[in-house]
């Protein structure tokens, strides 16, 4: 399994269970305009920057070639994990958001 391309799977996962949440959060501004809601949103927006940029600078890594390639499959299955443990508190967020 590459790490690295599970890595950035996790990572579009991400982004696409933040749009849920932002989604969701913009809802409840309109019926809850507080600090709060709009905190929430900017809270997940930017962790959805975070992830579009992860998915670009990993993919500017694969791609850079023999020089680094030894130090990115050393570094893809920490990040895969990282993204993992991301992605399944993302999923929960939704699941309790959602009900």
């Amino acid at each position: 399994m590459d790490f690295m391309i599970a890595a950035a799977i996790a990572a579009l996962l991400n982004i696409g269970l933040l749009g849920a949440i932002i989604i969701i959060y913009i809802q409840n501004i309109r019926l809850v305009k507080s600090y709060f809601t709009y905190g929430l949103v900017t809270v997940a927006s930017a962790f959805m920057v975070q992830n579009i940029v992860i998915v670009i600078f990993w993919f500017n890594l694969y791609t850079a070639g023999p020089a680094v390639k030894a130090v990115v499959e050393a570094a893809a299955p920490y990040l895969f994990i990282i993204n993992l443990a991301q992605t399944i508190g993302l999923a929960i967020m939704v699941w309790i958001n959602t009900r």
